[in-house]
């Protein structure tokens, strides 16, 4: 089973596609937001080319350090970026009909400027968000 990473922006989408046996991941490319139409043909075409079977979509949720009983608080709803990533969450579930999770993106975008990759910071901030998701998957297992 292949999954499919995604850091998702307004102006542009990462990609990242775990490995054939899901323990690693890899940058794949950036898909720019020009048009909802657009995006989800590239979308469809990345996920027929790979045989994605599942999606991760980073979410930004809160650095504080408090006890929380879902993945996210209430007070994180109020960030417009998290709503949108979720609306987004929500659109991906419809048009793909693929499962879809969530996976904490908190400092992704920054890792990636760190590693110095200039022009690919969004795949590897996916690359990012999907490796924690299989890290998390293999503890689990």
């Amino acid at each position: 089973m292949t999954i499919l990473g995604i850091d998702y922006g307004a102006k542009k989408i990462g990609l990242a596609i775990s490995s054939g046996d899901q323990r690693l991941a890899l940058p794949l490319e950036i898909i720019p937001v020009v048009a909802p139409e657009a995006v989800l043909e590239r979308l469809r075409a990345v996920c027929q080319r790979h045989q994605v079977e599942r999606i991760v979509v980073g979410v930004p949720i809160s650095l504080k350090a408090e006890k929380r009983q879902t993945f996210w608080r209430q007070k994180d709803l109020q960030n417009q970026h998290l709503r949108d990533v979720l609306g987004f969450v929500r659109w991906l579930q419809t048009a793909l009909e693929l499962p879809v999770e969530v996976e904490d993106e908190r400092l992704t975008t920054r890792q990636a400027n760190r590693l110095g990759v200039r022009g690919q910071d969004d795949a590897v901030a996916a690359m990012l968000i999907l490796q924690a998701y299989l890290d998390k998957q293999k503890g689990k297992s």
